[in-house]
């Protein structure tokens, strides 16, 4: 395969490296093809890419790469990295929906029950959920400090910018009070929430990611905040 020049695409040379696979496999092909394919397989993690999980989605995704290529024909004239696409993202979908990867942090801050009050009193003044913007003008803090604040309770600390917020204590009744909230969200909540305001995805992106439509990530969405908000304001 050194007929492979630098000229070629990434892209180009892994349709030719697969089709002298499928010809013909081997330890040294397959190698070739996994360094050519780590482009595709990035951009389907670059989403998470500040994930404390990442490592095992980038682990996922090559599985799914792995997959692809054992069930690649290639006399149905489609492009390899169309085929395995479709495997490494269901990879990595499957690896999401596993949900373990969720770690709670020690630290909840005042600032959370005031968010969804402020968000819960905007809905019903504006009876519709309020934007992250119309929460970061409410409470006067910037619209990352309000996302980071509704996913502090099940994202590693160090993942946090506690600048945005420092300026509140940490009452220990709030961090029962979310915690039990929480638990009482399925699993497919916590992963919307979680995609939407921690990693700033819009729903569509959301909705492909984890295989579903974007009307039931709205509806996921708007249920999940709140079903928040009714039980930290009580």
């Amino acid at each position: 395969m050194a007929a492979i020049g630098t000229s070629l695409s990434r892209k180009e040379a892994l349709e030719i490296l697969v089709a002298a696979y499928c010809r013909e496999p081997s330890e040294a092909l397959l190698r070739k093809i996994v360094e050519a394919a780590s482009g595709l397989v990035s951009y389907f993690v670059s989403p998470f890419s500040f994930s404390p999980y990442r490592e095992d989605l980038v682990q996922a995704g090559y599985e799914g790469l792995l997959k692809a290529l054992k069930r690649f024909e290639p006399e149905r004239k489609v492009r390899f990295s169309t085929f395995a696409s479709y495997y490494i993202r269901g990879e990595i979908r499957k690896e999401l929906r596993r949900g373990a990867s969720y770690h709670f942090s020690p630290c909840l801050t005042e600032i959370q029950r005031q968010v969804y009050r402020v968000k819960a009193e905007l809905a019903q003044s504006l009876q519709r959920e309020p934007t992250l913007g119309e929460l970061s003008a409410a409470l006067n803090i910037s619209e990352e400090g309000v996302a980071q604040a509704l996913v502090a309770d099940f994202v590693p600390l160090e993942d946090i910018d506690l600048s945005l917020h420092d300026r509140f204590q940490l009452p220990v009744e709030d961090l029962v009070l979310l915690r039990e909230a929480l638990s009482r969200l399925s699993e497919i909540q916590r992963q919307v929430l979680y995609l939407i305001f921690y990693h700033d995805l819009t729903q569509a992106a959301v909705a492909e990611l984890l295989g579903t439509n974007q009307r039931r990530v709205s509806r996921l969405l708007q249920k999940s905040l709140k079903q928040l908000a009714l039980e930290l304001a009580g």
